[in-house]
């Protein structure tokens, strides 16, 4: 999906912007094209580039910095759940990652 939508976005820059087109040129669906079009205008440029493997201290590090974030009340709801959003935003890293440090993996 990701590596479509990067696909799109070079094809919109060299001129072809019809949905119709884009589709034929990369052989999906026009409501597929329609869908990524839409999901483009939220995007980063972030988002349109593949980001390198982390080292595994890096990970280490990510995942002591969200169990020290569970501990933090800042990070915790109304109703006392764990706002995951908050954390992914923070760290820029993604849900999965959040749940698998909840988890204990």
């Amino acid at each position: 999906m990701k590596t479509r939508r990067i696909a799109i976005r070079e094809l919109i820059s060299n001129g072809i912007d019809d949905p119709k087109d884009l589709a034929k040129e990369l052989k999906v669906t026009v409501p597929t094209i329609k869908r990524d079009l839409q999901a483009m205008k939220t995007m980063t440029e972030e988002d349109f580039s593949f980001q390198k493997r982390q080292t595994s201290q890096e990970i280490l590090d990510k995942k002591d910095e969200i169990l020290r974030m569970l501990d933090d009340e800042d990070y915790y709801t109304e109703n006392g759940d764990i706002n995951i959003l908050k954390i992914t935003k923070e760290l820029k890293t993604s849900r999965a990652t959040v749940m698998s440090v909840l988890n204990g993996e």
